[in-house]
């Protein structure tokens, strides 16, 4: 399979051998006008990085990439693709063990292998989304302070470049889901995929943690959790830790 066929039709592709981050290529892309559904793929990131701006080791033959997209919607509205975006990981690993954590990572047997990271601007009611994502393929850090895995240790029996193409395919399954039914089915296939739900989960907030069972999302997407004085908190945003 060579580069020009290795992308399905319709993804217009970058890839590069080392870059600085994915994630800032494609938000210049953006605002020099690229299309819907371009990739930005690098081989090595220097200046990886997920949410709240940590930093996410980048060394060769894992799957770093950012992903274009143009929605003519409210901005408001896009975050639902980060579920979007999770469940075509999820179906293009495909193996046994695979769950989704919310907010956006995508685990192994419990063991993080996998970040997705939503950025967006441009008009409100007409936005560019960006996408990132990052897969440990080949291998996964050693220093995490959280179990890691990688999906060839999982016995996943492919390389990057056709998870890549999977993954582009399953977006564009997902994102046609959610166009033509709505948030309510693409939160239905994530929270039938969800580590955890049911059970006591902590949430750290910014200014303060909350204890409490994992319920459900809501229509925007939040988690949604009960503690233990029976109020029910919808969180939008915090780090999930399991007991």
């Amino acid at each position: 399979m060579t580069e020009t066929t290795l992308y399905p039709p319709g993804w217009s592709v970058q890839r590069f051998q080392v870059v600085g981050s994915t994630m800032d290529i494609a938000r210049d892309l953006a605002d020099h006008d690229a299309p819907d559904r371009t990739v930005v793929r690098a081989d090595i990131q220097t200046g990886g990085r997920g949410r709240f701006g940590r930093q996410w080791v980048s060394e060769a033959g894992n799957l770093y990439m950012t992903l274009l997209l143009r929605e003519d919607r409210p901005l408001a509205d896009c975050a639902q693709l980060s579920f979007a975006a999770a469940l075509a990981l999820y179906d293009a690993i495909g193996l046994p063990d695979v769950t989704l954590k919310w907010p956006n990572d995508v685990l192994i047997g419990g063991k993080k292998t996998a970040g997705i990271l939503l950025e967006a601007g441009g008009p409100s009611a007409a936005p560019w989304i960006l996408i990132g994502m990052g897969v440990n393929v080949a291998h996964h850090p050693q220093d995490a302070p959280y179990p890691v895995t990688h999906v060839a240790q999982e016995a996943y029996p492919h390389g990057a470049d056709t998870l890549c193409r999977s993954v582009l395919e399953g977006i564009d399954h997902w994102r046609g889901i959610w166009h033509k039914q709505g948030a309510t089915s693409i939160h239905a296939a994530w929270l039938d995929k969800a580590h955890g739900r049911g059970q006591d989960i902590r949430v750290r907030l910014t200014s303060k943690e909350i204890v409490g069972r994992f319920e459900t999302l809501d229509a925007d997407g939040a988690l949604v959790v009960l503690d233990k004085a029976g109020t029910r908190h919808s969180i939008s945003a915090g780090d999930v830790f399991f007991a």
